[in-house]
């Protein structure tokens, strides 16, 4: 069937031309129309549920709203992890799917399972809610605000009102919070002497704000021609309006709302706050939808930003507006690995140019770079894949490889024109094609089959290494397709009236040097054998010896930076220590902007207490030794404020530990139990543990104790005694400390909270709230101390639940390149000195064991792809002993490749396990051509099998051998002496062991192979029909 194909493609070269150029056309059309992003969606299919609790500390908030949620969502189908925390005013779960679930139908299992429990819970509570649906990466654009006109209060309001939908209709925006200050609300704050001298209650003042505040609607008048909308207002609602509204006294004389309380429009309670370049200011974190084009989006927020500018710098508002962008990376990676493709295909055309010395030869040979990489990210657009650093990655690995095909067929056309003079040219052509066909096809096999345990990888490592070997698989498979039918096509077109040249000088010397070398190895084929076993030991003793890592730090140029201060801290010291922390990282060399997210934000992500805080740092452009310069810079100055815990780590290292683990370090150690305080005591002892293990940074534990909390019992015979109701007790203390929302107050563009609450002056001393009046059934006054016993004592600031089990957890960051063997030492460390009491137990998780989880898998998958191989090496070249001639040289590409990660630092990444894969793929085509080559010249030209057709096949592949060993070569070579750079930190190592790889086993093709097929291929060449 092939060889009818090639003939026809000879027979009607213009047509193939044709539809050559318009796959070209096509291609181009669908690169520009492409979605980009950082990574492929690597986060698997989640839902986030918030639900608010106003006033509740965390115990309440567990017990009383997670609990029952997680309880109905527990029983939902296809639930792979349940996770929540609980904090104060929040409760925050996070459901995890099994892989390969539908974002959307997700979100309807868990909306539906919310909808049968959310009546049940306390009043106050409000509606749980479910985070907007976003990409795995989730930040689009961080945008920071200040100004020296508007204060922090009136920046908010501006932000919320005017800026924030603006942005929220941006294509590709899925939310926004924002961070600083907090709502604008009128207070209602009531007098308590006032109130107790006119017998007036709490409640009486929340009626009076209701009745001011509440809208009805009037209906409409009927006449005979006309209906006529009826629409009551209460007129306009400010400060003086609210202190006019009327409280109902019974009879007695008017009272209004201004004798007993005083009015204002003021910040709302604060749960977060944010620092701009030091200073107070407002932050607008934007979240990208899922399945965006991040680079779209991010210019349609900017575009949409200076639309807003002129109205803003007109205020007196100072925009920042990328404190974090994640399309510089994305930019920055895809433009970096464009050059290395360019370069890579320019080093490639210079080395058919020096071989074949012709341009139009190399020119035949050349377009499959283009048309096989267009045809690859086709097909991946069709198949909904982003352009993302892993495709990109992908194709730039497949760069040599897609040359090779067609260089091996243009290569025997112009061999076979050399040595034949006239004649028909079609059919030379035609033949000498069909001649390497076979071989072509069994090698893109082969290599397929070793790209097929990459492809079939899941979890963590699937997201993120599937799509790179589905490049590479398409591309390969696309210039097998070129080399069957544009390469002879081109090759009749161009070449048919022309004298193809001779082979350069250099290249016929070093085939003749290459003939001697081979008639003295041949007659020592033992001594070959032991040398490839030798190698092949090496090089497996040399990988089990190797460190390994999942994936290697990222250079985004930014850095994210977990800043917690002693529990119990509030707001205000966070903000004081956050502005010199501020000031001295600013004075780093290499830091452009810093900003720092203190707390939560409404509907956020996070559920920071006040004590907690994300400082995100974005560099200056710089390589990887800027960024790891100014990472340890950032470290010293954390080092300066020992009152703060910290850790560091770049965004994607963070969502990718979030991912593996829940928690956003490398290395985590969850302690189950039913105690909090045991919990807590043996969490001490595993930091402290941990913290003395070599390489052990950042180590914290996430929610320690130490909150201060005051609790306030009610007595029951007491508050029966002087006539209070829990009711009224509960208003009281509310309405004392939060404040209780008694009305809104609706604008056009907005809607204001109407709270009654008592004067800041009464609420700056807790001690005092025992002295908050509450009103009894006869209308008297008595002091909350004489219904309840109020007292100090110890909280926390969070609970955190993980499969329906209290946890605590310790986190770190190993500085270690060798984080697996880092995991290994603190697991001993831990198990060794922390004795664990009845009822607890220990689980580890981060990117150590995601990268054990990976490399088993892959072994998995690559033994059951080793079989197949030598399956399909049996039937294509009739015996076992064909199979395993093939695959010698895999001891030596081996050993390569390990000298490559020896070179780099010896731990072995994911990603240069994935490059030994496709490596041996790679190293097994140079010997399948020189074993077909031998085959056709026995079996098809009638040659006896002995040295001079072993010496006769090897001198005639040495020049395909070579080129194709070359030009993959220098394909790899740019991405290579990029690895570790922004965009290559995944695919660098594994091009690095590639390269390492392919020079060795391409020795062993060249002078050493021939000498074991003489040795072993010849009983079954001369007795079996290959």
């Amino acid at each position: 069937m092939l060889n009818r194909l090639v003939r026809w493609c000879v027979g009607n070269a213009w047509v193939v031309l044709g539809l050559a150029a318009i796959l070209l056309t096509y291609g181009i059309v669908v690169v520009g129309r492409a979605r980009y992003d950082v990574f492929p969606e690597f986060v698997p299919a989640q839902v986030t549920v918030q639900t608010e609790s106003p006033g509740l500390v965390a115990e309440q908030v567990e017990a009383l709203v997670t609990r029952p949620l997680e309880n109905a969502i527990n029983g939902a189908n296809g639930i792979e992890t349940v996770r929540s925390e609980s904090s104060q005013g929040l409760s925050l779960i996070k459901v995890t799917f099994r892989e390969g679930s539908d974002p959307l139908k997700v979100r309807q299992i868990v909306a539906e399972a919310l909808a049968k429990v959310s009546g049940q819970l306390p009043s106050g509570v409000a509606t749980p809610t479910l985070s907007p649906l976003t990409s795995s990466t989730m930040d689009l654009i961080k945008i920071g605000l200040t100004s020296d006109k508007l204060d922090q209060r009136q920046l908010r309001a501006l932000a919320e009102w005017t800026i924030k939908p603006r942005l929220l209709a941006t294509r590709g925006v899925a939310g926004a919070v924002i961070y600083g200050s907090a709502d604008s609300r009128f207070e209602v704050r009531v007098r308590p002497e006032a109130l107790v001298a006119r017998q007036i209650s709490l409640a009486d003042v929340s009626a009076a704000v209701s009745a001011l505040t509440t809208m009805r609607g009037g209906g409409f008048a009927e006449t005979a021609n006309q209906r006529i909308l009826v629409r009551p207002t209460n007129g306009r609602i400010d400060a003086a309006a609210l202190g006019n509204a009327l409280i109902s006294s019974g009879g007695g004389p008017a009272i209004r709302l201004r004798d007993v309380a005083d009015i204002a429009l003021v910040a709302g309670p604060q749960m977060g706050d944010a620092l701009i370049m030091g200073r107070p200011g407002v932050l607008v974190s934007l979240f990208s939808q899922y399945g965006a084009n991040t680079l779209d989006a991010t210019r349609a927020v900017e575009a949409t930003l200076d639309d807003l500018r002129p109205t803003l710098t007109a205020q007196g508002v100072t925009i920042y507006p990328a404190l974090h962008r994640p399309a510089n990376f994305i930019e920055t990676a895809l433009h970096g690995m464009s050059i290395d493709l360019i370069i890579g295909a320019a080093m490639i055309g210079f080395i058919l140019m020096a071989f074949l010395r012709d341009l139009r030869v190399a020119l035949i040979a050349f377009l499959a770079i283009p048309l096989s990489l267009l045809a690859a990210l086709i097909v991946l657009d069709l198949l909904g894949q982003t352009i993302n650093t892993m495709t990109l990655g992908g194709l730039t690995v497949a760069l040599g490889v897609v040359v090779d095909d067609a260089v091996v067929d243009v290569e025997n056309i112009v061999r076979r024109l050399r040595g034949t003079r006239g004649g028909d040219r079609q059919k030379i052509i035609a033949e000498a094609s069909v001649e390497v066909r076979a071989p072509v096809v069994y090698a893109t096999y082969v290599l397929a089959l070793t790209i097929a345990p990459i492809l079939f990888l899941t979890g963590l490592q699937g997201a993120f290494f599937s799509p790179l070997a589905l490049a590479i698989l398409l591309a390969v498979i696309a210039s097998l397709c070129v080399a069957i039918t544009l390469t002879p096509a081109l090759a009749y077109l161009l070449l048919a009236r022309t004298e193809p040249h001779d082979e350069p000088a250099l290249l016929v010397r070093a085939k003749a040097w290459h003939r001697g070398f081979l008639t003295r190895v041949c007659g020592r084929p033992s001594l070959v054998l032991g040398a490839t076993a030798i190698t092949g030991l090496v090089g497996i003793l040399g990988l089990l010896a190797f460190g390994g890592e999942l994936l290697p730090a990222f250079r985004e140029g930014h850095y994210v930076l977990k800043v917690n201060g002693p529990p119990g801290a509030s707001i205000g010291w966070m903000r004081e220590t956050g502005t010199k922390l501020s000031r001295d990282l600013m004075a780093v060399p290499g830091i452009a902007t810093v900003e720092q997210q203190i707390g939560r934000a409404e509907a956020g992500e996070d559920p920071f207490p006040p004590n907690q805080s994300e400082v995100h740092v974005e560099l200056k452009p710089g390589g990887a030794h800027a960024q790891e310069a100014a990472l340890n810079a950032i470290r010293r100055t954390l080092g300066n404020y020992p009152s703060l815990q910290s850790e560091t780590l770049t965004f994607l290292g963070d969502r990718i530990g979030e991912s593996l683990s829940g928690e956003t370090a490398q290395f985590a150690v969850s302690i189950y139990g039913a105690d909090l305080d045991t919990l807590d005591r043996v969490a001490m002892q595993v930091a402290d543990v941990a913290a003395r293990v070599p390489g052990a940074a950042d180590v914290r534990v996430k929610s320690p104790p130490g909150t201060p909390v005051l609790t306030i019992e009610l007595d029951p015979a007491r508050m029966a005694a002087h006539g209070v109701t829990p009711a009224d007790a509960n208003d009281a203390i509310e309405i004392a400390n939060q404040g209780h929302v008694a009305g809104q107050v609706a604008e056009a563009d907005r809607v204001t909270d109407v709270a009654v609450i008592l004067p800041a002056e009464l609420r700056r001393d807790p001690e005092s709230v025992g002295n908050i009046l509450v009103r009894s059934a006869d209308g008297s006054s008595v002091r909350l101390a004489d219904i309840a016993t109020i007292y100090l004592e110890e909280g926390r600031s969070s609970v955190n639940r993980d499969g329906g089990q209290r946890r605590q957890i310790v986190t770190l960051n190993p500085t270690r390149a060798d984080i697996a063997g880092f995991a290994r030492d603190a697991r001993a460390a831990i198990a060794a000195k922390v004795k664990l009491p009845a009822g607890v137990t220990l689980s580890y998780t981060g990117v150590a064991e995601g990268q054990a989880a990976a490399a088993h898998q892959v072994m998995l998958n690559v033994a059951i792809a080793a079989v197949a191989i030598v399956g399909l090496l049996v039937l294509a070249f009739g015996g076992l002993r064909s199979a395993v001639l093939i695959l010698a040289g895999t001891p030596f590409a081996l050993v390569g490749g390990v000298v490559a990660v020896v070179m780099t630092g010896g731990v072995l990444s994911l990603g240069a396990l994935v490059g030994f894969v496709t490596l041996f793929g790679i190293a097994a085509r140079n010997a399948i051509l020189l074993v077909s080559h031998l085959d056709h010249l026995v079996q098809e030209e009638g040659e006896t099998f002995g040295l001079a057709t072993v010496l006769r096949a090897a001198e005639e592949r040495v020049t395909p051998i070579l080129m194709t060993a070359l030009v993959t070569a220098l394909g790899l070579l740019p991405l290579a002496l990029e690895s570790g750079q922004a965009g290559r930190e995944v695919q660098g190592p594994m091009a690095l062991v590639i390269l390492g790889g392919l020079v060795t086993s391409t020795i062993m093709s060249l002078l050493l192979l021939p000498a074991l097929i003489l040795r072993f291929r010849q009983s079954h060449t001369l007795g079996e029909s290959g």
